[in-house]
């Protein structure tokens, strides 16, 4: 059954709902507007019950009325109007009115000097009973005045037959109109998911275009929209990434081609070949710190990825890399500035976070210019610490600034890079704050590009 009703549409699902909503409200109504009528039929009858008896007192008051009352009853039945009603006027010796057309036994009843009600019989009661003990001739006489119940009950039937019809009738209509509304509200979902079935995959620009009335809609397109844009993206990041690689991966693979075919044109000396392996091992060793690098990158982007962390001091970490790398600066002319915050503090692994530093102090080695400085700064707040490496004199337009961070990606359009990293240098300084909670950036400043690695407490 269940899985029936998941295989339904939602406008028949909405329409089944709705009627099941109907015929709940509907017999809720027709139950209390039943037990209403019920009650008042019988409110009703009590009060006429109750007039008739205060109409007898006020005869016993007049001896003459009473006199005719007595001699002629029937002209009494015939004020009632039906032979349903009855009158008694009774003491335990006899009774001075009866009557009685239906001859309905009357219960014996104690005295009671105000009007009391009760049925003739407790069950399968057929007769509403209304009596009042009073004072005649300085007699106690019970007045006793009934009316039968199938009149209330047959009205009540006819009541609840017209009931059961006009909510059979409504539920139909509410029924039809709620699946008409549900077409109606349901038709800018069904556009939506016509305009969603004609984006191909081969189309990742594609859009839906076409604005809903219905609020609800309109927020499913536009987070729908929202969604594309992100594809799109990951769409063009993947298409220029895999073309990327290809590059990355062709240019090495070239190179030992290229060498070992023109090494067996001719014969070669033991020297030359020991000279060519020598090459290929370095191509070798370039294609397997890529491949170790992408491995890197892709494993830290799973959110199960888990590292080892410890309380590591910032300025210690930082003048041991700028001890190891102050030789390779000092070739080209170059020299570190440091401006670091004594007793900074952070939480992390110290081998990844040398690695990420690492790889932006060969960037601003290798992309520096020679006789600048380049300048490490750190800088604390109650919510993070900021590690600045500013490279003097070097500007980056603002339209590669996004990009940095990007796999492969690179300024130069030739595609040509002297970096020691394949491509991947930055992209993994971005992985590694990833890891750390943080973040990676660079801009501009009036000196030179600024790039900033942010670690929250």
């Amino acid at each position: 059954m269940k899985n029936q009703l998941t295989q339904l549409s939602l406008t028949t699902r909405l329409s089944i709902s709705f009627s099941i909503i109907c015929c709940t409200v509907f017999f809720a109504i027709g139950l209390l507007s039943y037990h209403n009528m019920q009650h008042l039929l019988a409110k009703q009858r009590d009060q006429n019950l109750t007039a008739r008896v205060e109409r007898i007192e006020i005869f016993l008051q007049d001896q003459a009325s009473f006199q005719i009352l007595v001699q002629y009853p029937r002209l009494y039945e015939n004020m009632l109007g039906k032979e349903d009603n009855l009158l008694i006027l009774r003491n335990p010796q006899h009774a001075l009115i009866e009557i009685n057309p239906l001859k309905v036994a009357i219960p014996t009843m104690a005295e009671s000097k105000t009007i009391t009600f009760l049925d003739n019989q407790s069950e399968f009661a057929t007769t509403r009973l209304a009596y009042k003990t009073v004072i005649f001739n300085n007699q106690h006489y019970q007045l006793i005045a009934g009316t039968q119940l199938d009149e209330a009950q047959s009205t009540l039937d006819q009541y609840l037959w017209k009931l059961i019809l006009y909510s059979l009738l409504g539920i139909v209509m509410a029924s039809l109109l709620g699946r008409w509304v549900g077409l109606y509200l349901l038709k800018s979902l069904n556009n939506l998911i016509e305009q969603t079935h004609k984006i191909q995959g081969t189309q990742p620009h594609q859009r839906i275009e076409t604005k809903s009335t219905t609020v609800e809609v309109e927020q499913l397109r536009s987070a729908m929209n929202a969604m594309l844009e992100k594809i799109q993206i990951n769409y063009d990041q993947l298409a220029r990434f895999s073309e990327d690689i290809a590059h990355e991966l062709r240019t090495p693979l070239n190179n030992l081609m290229g060498q070992t075919q023109i090494m067996l044109m001719q014969s070669r000396s033991p020297q030359e070949l020991e000279q060519l392996l020598y090459s290929h091992l370095e191509e070798y060793e370039r294609l397997s710190k890529m491949i170790n690098n992408m491995l890197f990158i892709a494993r830290s982007e799973h959110s199960d990825y888990i590292i080892d962390k410890e309380n590591i001091d910032l300025s210690n970490l930082i003048l041991e890399l700028v001890h190891y790398f102050e030789f390779l600066a000092e070739d080209r002319q170059m020299k570190f500035v440091l401006e670091l915050e004594k007793g900074i503090q952070i939480y992390g692994n110290e081998d990844l976070l040398k690695r990420a530093l690492s790889n932006l102090l060969i960037n601003a080695i290798d992309y520096g210019f020679e006789n600048q400085d380049i300048v490490i700064t750190t800088k604390s707040t109650a919510d993070y610490v900021d590690i600045e490496v500013l490279t003097k004199n070097i500007f980056i337009d603002k339209q590669h600034l996004n990009h940095l961070f990007e796999r492969f990606y690179q300024i130069d359009s030739s595609r040509h890079s002297k970096a020691k990293t394949g491509g991947l240098g930055l992209s993994i300084v971005k992985s590694i704050m990833m890891l750390h909670n943080g973040e990676a950036n660079a801009h501009n400043s009036q000196q030179g590009v600024v790039f900033r690695l942010r670690i929250k407490y």
